[in-house]
């Protein structure tokens, strides 16, 4: 999966790419990028979002933080952008912004809480 997202992100570069990443693929696309800044520093991504992101749960942290020289917002993203809801096992940890640096262009990741109400919706067979 990592060197799927990396090959189409580097296919589209020049172009203004926009990298949508949901639950366990938000850690896929968080390493990806760091990659990519590391091997094609010159390379930007407009914006990245994140949904329903492990990437605040301590371990995940832990393993970044081990593998990589800090934890914060890759070097080639422009803009990151999280959303979670409260209820929301996966996300447990809603706020990124305070776990995650700037980049060195002081992009840091903006978090915005959401609220999946489903109880309005009524399914019709």
């Amino acid at each position: 999966m990592r060197s799927r997202l990396e090959n189409e992100i580097l296919k589209h570069q020049g172009s203004e790419v926009m990298v949508v990443s949901h639950s366990m693929g938000t850690i896929v696309a968080y390493d990806v990028l760091r990659a990519i800044g590391k091997k094609h520093p010159q390379l930007k991504v407009a914006r990245f979002v994140t949904i329903g992101s492990p990437l605040g749960l301590p371990h995940v942290k832990y393993k970044i933080a081990k593998e990589n020289d800090a934890v914060r917002t890759p070097s080639v993203v422009q803009q990151w952008s999280n959303f979670a809801d409260r209820r929301d096992p996966v996300a447990l940890d809603v706020h990124l912004a305070d776990d995650y640096a700037a980049n060195a262009a002081g992009v840091q990741v903006s978090d915005g809480l959401v609220s999946n109400d489903w109880s309005g919706l009524h399914h019709k067979s």
